[in-house]
């Protein structure tokens, strides 16, 4: 039973990691498009984003194909998980890997707004 509990748990984890990312990426395009404002609540919150509306939109539009990619091969990862359990694993890789790309990506592209 014990292993029937942790292999829920990693699918749970796998699943709520990939909606994570498609949340980002939902965000990233939205905030790139002006639709989500320069604020203090939602969004990427990286100090380079938050200097000004140019730095955000900029910062959020250059996070838009990472997130993607990241939700992308998240989602495959996860849909593997269901056959194989361990698949869950790469969907947290990808979930941390992906998240550092799009800080680095929005940071680099709001320092140079």
């Amino acid at each position: 039973m014990h292993t029937q509990d942790a292999a829920s748990g990693l699918a749970l984890m796998g699943w709520v990691f990939t909606g994570l990312l498609l949340l980002v990426a939902v965000i990233c395009f939205a905030a790139a498009r002006g639709v989500i404002a320069l604020n203090s609540v939602v969004g990427l919150r990286v100090p380079a984003l938050t200097r000004s509306e140019d730095a955000w939109r900029s910062g959020h539009a250059a996070g838009q194909a990472p997130a993607l990619v990241a939700f992308a091969v998240a989602l495959v990862f996860s849909t593997l998980g269901l056959a194989s359990p361990l698949a869950y694993w790469g969907t947290l890789a990808v979930f941390l890997g992906g998240l550092t790309w799009i800080v680095i990506r929005a940071t680099n592209a709001a320092n140079a707004a």
